[in-house]
């Protein structure tokens, strides 16, 4: 039976020839109706295909949507703690190290105070050699420092009466050239005598008075500061 001319015939709305029955288009109805159940399920089948695959495709969608935002979340959250880690990890060894640091410079400031005093001697020895050539070297060139020294003696002197000044022989001119500026330095000073005394080295003077004697050598003078000096200094453990 060919079903497809038929559909056609009526889909046109073309009337069935006169040669045909009643009961003949009553057997064709149902092949008819049939045809139509079955064109609706195929297009219900196709809709619900397509359906299920646009539901398939959103499903994957948000399988995948929820998939990145999980990684993204789980990578930004590995990260943070990450970085707290190394920064925590960071602190600790800075501060370990600024233990370690300390602990090495009090160490090296103990060992640099312990030679210190082990060398302190020597030291002290060095600077007052240092300081005998300067000051001698000192008095050379400048032998006016003398009169100085004699004034400052002087000043010192206590009670009134004559005063005798022993200096080396290479100072006695200089020094009597002074002589009237010295007898007023103080009131009670009744004379002033100037000696050449070859125990007295340049630039020094011993004052005899009727008090005591004033030794004003540049070497006693220094041996003194010495002593003064190695007294201060800490016994070496």
């Amino acid at each position: 039976m060919k079903l497809i001319p038929l559909v056609s015939v009526l889909k046109r709305g073309e009337a069935l020839p006169s040669r045909h029955s009643f009961a003949s288009a009553r057997a064709v109805l149902p092949e008819l109706s049939e045809l139509q159940g079955v064109q609706a399920e195929a297009s219900i089948g196709q809709q619900a295909e397509a359906l299920l695959e646009q539901a398939r495709a959103e499903a994957e969608g948000i399988r995948q949507q929820a998939h990145q935002q999980g990684y993204t979340e789980g990578y930004r959250a590995g990260e943070t703690e990450a970085r707290a880690q190394v920064e925590t990890a960071y602190h600790q060894q800075i501060a370990q190290l600024r233990e370690e640091v300390n602990a090495f410079l009090q160490q090296l400031q103990a060992q640099f105070d312990h030679y210190l005093r082990l060398l302190e001697p020597q030291m002290l020895e060095l600077t007052l050699q240092i300081a005998r050539k300067i000051v001698r070297e000192e008095l050379r060139q400048h032998p006016e420092h003398l009169i100085a020294i004699i004034r400052d003696v002087l000043r010192r002197v206590q009670g009134f009466g004559r005063v005798r000044v022993r200096v080396n022989p290479l100072d006695l001119e200089l020094a009597r050239q002074h002589k009237s500026s010295l007898l007023t330095v103080i009131d009670s000073l009744e004379g002033l005598e100037i000696v050449e005394d070859r125990r007295v080295e340049h630039g020094g003077c011993i004052l005899e008075t009727p008090q005591g004697i004033y030794d004003a050598r540049v070497g006693m003078q220094l041996d003194e500061i010495e002593s003064e000096l190695r007294g201060a200094l800490p016994e070496a453990s």
